[in-house]
């Protein structure tokens, strides 16, 4: 009898088969750099700010004459000229004078705060201020944000909206990127029928390509569709060979599925250096999942059943893709209480889909189906995960939601 692995066991067989995969990488402009993942450090050649500026609308001044002022008492101050946002300022300040300045403007030598707009009245020429001030206060000190020669973004991170800002701060135009992972598709079955051909007898549309292909798209990666291959172990074997040359990851749906003469098994095993390294796991759904490697590449053979198909790509394929960009796990998760009891029997890990109901509390309703229906997962909200070690879930019981 065929032992199973345990999700566990997998997850670790793809960190030591696959974390030190090199990939591609291309140079893209800042603006096209959303949620790409940068492909060295990336080290600021200037200091940001590169001058002394005022945050804030106000006056620079020296600030010790104010350190006693009130309401009552305030420091008198004479103003002796205006700096421009933009311009560097032609004069210095001394002892009981002040200038105008606006915010991101270059903070005039001699002056050591800025003093805000509201705490001030001018006056005839006259500044007068009505707080003590600090030292610094109000001024960006020239590299205080950034400091020149720092690593500000490091190899491996997300490029998201702050980090292409820091980028543009730092007078980059273009970023080093890794190139987009490539996904190639097949689904398999005599069965399958694609959506421009009429249903006949016991025939099925084609499910499996377009749930994967949109899946692909929000991991960011580059997917390709290779059609529908029948249950012909030389045609499969043919059209796979041609998906791995041109992709990282190959994913193949259907051919995988217990008690089917497994020509996804084998045609795998035909390619050079390949190698099985996962047939089977202890969870539900998704016990007939199979990976393997063969070219430096991950083929997946993943069930034919759409609601399997779907989970295994988000719980294994999604694994890998982070794995591959040596990225962390972002799944959202929340604790809900569960609606009604859900009993288990598999003696398999179980994952259990949810309809989240949003009240005084969060309610985890279990929904029920069978893994041929897509629409379980239209109605579910997230899956909960229950140990092989438990039968069941009990009303009430707090439980942590995976969201889809």
């Amino acid at each position: 009898m065929k032992v199973l692995m345990t999700y566990f066991e997998v997850f670790n067989i793809l960190r030591r088969e696959f974390s030190n995969v090199s990939f591609k990488t291309e140079t893209i402009p800042i603006q096209e750099a959303l949620d790409r993942i940068c492909a060295k450090d990336i080290i600021s050649s200037i200091d940001v700010p590169h001058f002394d500026k005022s945050t804030v609308d106000g006056y620079a001044i020296r600030c010790e004459k104010t350190f006693s002022a009130n309401d009552e008492n305030p420091a008198i101050f004479d103003l002796v000229g205006e700096v421009k946002t933009g311009e560097i300022p032609t004069f210095e300040i001394g002892e009981g004078q002040a200038a105008r300045i606006f915010t991101g403007g270059h903070v005039p030598d001699g002056s050591n705060a800025v003093v805000m707009l509201e705490n001030t009245i001018e006056e005839d020429g006259k500044l007068f201020v009505f707080r003590p001030v600090k030292p610094n206060e109000n001024i960006l000190k020239k590299g205080e944000d950034i400091k020149k020669g720092c690593v500000v973004i490091k190899k491996y991170q997300k490029l998201k909206a702050p980090q292409i800002g820091v980028l543009a701060a730092i007078g980059q135009k273009e970023v080093e990127v890794f190139s987009k992972l490539k996904v190639g598709i097949i689904s398999t079955g005599d069965e399958i029928v694609s959506q421009d051909q009429n249903l006949e007898g016991a025939k099925i549309y084609d499910v499996n390509s377009y749930t994967l292909y949109a899946s692909c798209i929000e991991e960011y990666t580059v997917p390709k569709l290779y059609g529908i291959v029948k249950d012909d172990y030389n045609a499969l074997k043919d059209v796979l060979l041609q998906a791995i040359l041109e992709n990282d990851i190959v994913l193949v749906s259907g051919g995988s599925s217990v008690g089917t003469y497994d020509n996804t098994l084998k045609a795998i095993s035909s390619l050079e250096n390949s190698k099985i390294l996962v047939d089977g796991v202890s969870i539900k759904p998704g016990k007939p999942t199979i990976i393997a490697k063969a070219f430096d590449k991950a083929i997946f053979g993943l069930p034919g059943h759409p609601v399997s198909c779907l989970f295994i790509f988000r719980f294994f394929v999604k694994k890998l893709i982070d794995i591959l960009l040596h990225q962390q796990d972002t799944s959202k998760k929340v604790l809900a209480k569960m609606k009604t009891n859900f009993a288990i029997s598999s003696g398999r890990t179980e994952f259990v889909f949810v309809k989240l109901i949003y009240s005084d509390e969060i309610i985890a309703e279990p929904l029920y189906g069978k893994s041929g229906s897509i629409n379980l997962l239209n109605n579910a909200s997230g899956y909960i995960r229950v140990d092989s070690t438990k039968t069941g879930i009990k009303a009430g019981d707090i439980v942590e939601v995976t969201l889809l």
